[in-house]
């Protein structure tokens, strides 16, 4: 990893968070500056808010909220963060990977990435025959949850309002979803659940999937 690389961040779209780095041999900076950058085009003030813009804290380098401004669409970016500090000036970046809520185009990822430099994601597989119904639970350790959403995606079509009832709750690091598959028998297919919790800070939303598979009950042909 490059001495300017501070990591790699993962987000889907409607996710937000700040991210910093502690400078080693500084012990304040006098003067931040952020960009974020898509291609050759800054987009900050676009998609982060900046109110407060970066700031600092002795030598940690502290970024603004990135996509609380708007919802950052999916795609490739590159967040930087510069210090000023003793006359000398450092930049460092994170990669930023911004994912749809669309299993189509998820199917097949490989996740190991994501999990060593960030999170993953990606929290298991589970069957419904047609006719099944079930809620599953999120615990995410260390975490406290103040709201959550779940949303229930044929491809990039919503099924919730169909398929699903009840509402989704938090409990702490606990996020329970919908009954799936309570409202209406789930025909055949391949779905995608997606929870999307807001920590209690209300500085960090994060979104996290399981992939459904629902059966038609037949015999082997």
């Amino acid at each position: 990893m490059s001495e300017t690389r501070a990591g790699l961040i993962l987000l889907f779209e409607g996710d937000r968070r700040k991210v910093n780095i502690a400078v080693k041999n500084v012990t304040s900076f006098t003067a931040i500056s952020e960009a974020l950058m898509n291609g050759a085009t800054d987009v900050s003030t676009t998609y982060c808010n900046q109110s407060p813009a970066a700031t600092s804290a002795g030598n940690i380098l502290i970024s603004s909220l990135i996509g609380d401004k708007a919802s950052i669409p999916a795609g490739d970016y590159r967040l930087y963060l510069t210090g000023t500090y003793s006359g000398k000036i450092v930049t460092f970046y994170w990669d930023i990977i911004v994912l749809p809520k669309n299993g189509d185009l998820l199917d097949g990822m490989d996740w190991s990435m994501f999990s060593q430099q960030d999170y993953s994601p990606f929290i298991e597989e589970f069957v419904l025959y047609e006719g099944d119904k079930r809620s599953k639970i999120l615990t995410s350790p260390g975490a406290d949850f103040s709201t959550a959403s779940g949303v229930l995606n044929q491809g990039s079509d919503d099924r919730t309002s169909t398929y699903c009832n009840g509402s989704v709750s938090v409990s702490g690091e606990d996020i329970t979803t919908h009954l799936i598959g309570g409202l209406a028998s789930i025909p055949q297919g391949e779905y995608y659940y997606f929870i999307t919790g807001t920590y209690n800070n209300a500085e960090a939303i994060s979104t996290w999937f399981y992939k459904v598979k629902a059966l038609a009950k037949q015999s082997i042909i």
